[in-house]
């Protein structure tokens, strides 16, 4: 069986035409100045990269330079790669293994820590391990406090905060969702997707509106109607043959109002 950490996994990479091979090996030659990084791995041919011009290069849970990233020379690192350009192909990021799990919680999930400073559009945050993290925020970060909306002027240096985070294609990390509580970051992100689980509570249909109790608690409406999809088990049914409550999984765009509608509405099946 592969160690987890050969794993290959291909993202696509929009933008630029190339998918992503994420892998461990160790790093055999780095010298960014010659365009030459030879990366080795177990049972695979080297691999001969060029470096990006916006690389990220982390070390001890820091981002570092490329001259004190020459310290993993002769070591194994964990690369994210750039493949099936027209040219070689281009590291994007490089790490150590140990901050590389770092980098894998906080850049998904819920993420907890200390606002320690605010600077240039980032929130800065100690995590309970003391290490830093930034966070870049955009007018489409959803604040809030104690379930309220908020603005981040309402957030204190040293009060603990909550962050749904999402990595960029460009390997920066936004904040989706900023809350002094846990639950409201976990509705904060959820907010943000385009399928939402839960169950269906019930249904107006005289406004044409499904409530749903989501799985992080919050309490949805999806306006529906006769374009509305409404499947189990992977047949189409009608809306009256629904039992109400029951699981469900939401497939919702935004309407010409900005109203959350339900294209898509599948019925899951009773635990057994």
């Amino acid at each position: 069986m592969r160690s987890r950490w050969m794993l290959i996994l291909v993202l696509s990479w929009f933008g630029a035409g190339a998918d992503t091979e994420i892998f461990l090996a160790k790093l055999d030659t780095f010298d960014p100045a010659r365009d030459t990084i030879v990366l080795k791995r177990t049972g695979r041919p080297d691999v001969n990269a060029s470096l990006h011009k916006k690389a990220r290069l982390w070390l001890g849970k820091q981002p570092v330079s490329i001259e004190q990233f020459q310290t993993m020379v002769g070591k194994p690192v964990m690369v994210r790669l750039s493949v099936g350009t027209a040219t070689r192909p281009i590291v994007r990021e490089m790490a150590d293994p140990d901050t590389w799990k770092w980098l894998e919680k906080v850049r998904r999930g819920i993420v907890q820590g200390k606002l320690v400073s605010v600077e240039e559009g980032y929130l800065i945050l100690e995590l309970p391990d003391k290490s830093r993290f930034a966070y870049k925020f955009t007018h489409n970060t959803h604040f809030t406090r104690d379930g309220k909306p908020a603005k981040l002027e309402e957030f204190a240096i040293g009060e603990t905060l909550y962050v749904a985070p999402r990595l960029l294609s460009n390997l920066g990390t936004t904040a989706l969702a900023v809350s002094n509580t846990e639950r409201d970051a976990q509705i904060g992100r959820e907010r943000t997707l385009p399928t939402v689980s839960g169950i269906l509570q019930a249904i107006d249909k005289q406004q044409r509106i499904l409530r749903v109790r989501t799985r992080a608690g919050d309490m949805r409406e999806f306006r529906y109607d006769e374009d509305t999809e409404f499947v189990f088990k992977g047949k189409p049914i009608r809306l009256e043959q629904i039992k109400l409550p029951t699981r469900v999984t939401v497939h919702r765009k935004r309407d010409e109002q900005g109203n959350d509608y339900a294209r898509r509405v599948t019925v899951q099946p009773e635990s057994k």
